[in-house]
């Protein structure tokens, strides 16, 4: 068992667009509860695999930043999630598991 939820949570997860409102202010900050949500719900629904999420608890925006959080699945079995920046204005950002 713990070997089929370690391949269903490293199946190539589609860098999935995350949205996130953000305000148009400089040097805001990422939303990590509202990330940590649609990583838990993107994975369950993709690898239908429930996970806990950590990720930093304040990231500052900027374009281009890249940071990793980490799910963990029941089994114990874990991956590395990889969290790049986008637009602020917008909100937009991107996460894939990279483990």
């Amino acid at each position: 068992m713990r070997k089929t939820i370690a391949v269903a949570v490293t199946v190539p997860l589609l860098a999935a667009p995350v949205l996130t409102s953000a305000p148009a202010q400089a040097a805001s900050t990422v939303k990590i509860d509202v990330l940590k949500k649609n990583i838990k719900k993107g994975i369950k629904k993709q690898a239908k695999v429930s996970v806990k999420v950590k990720c930093p608890k304040k990231v500052k925006w900027a374009k281009g930043k890249i940071f990793f959080c980490t799910v963990k699945a029941k089994d114990g079995s874990k991956a590395r999630v990889q969290v790049s920046l986008g637009n602020e204005a917008n909100g937009r950002l991107k996460w894939k598991v990279v483990t």
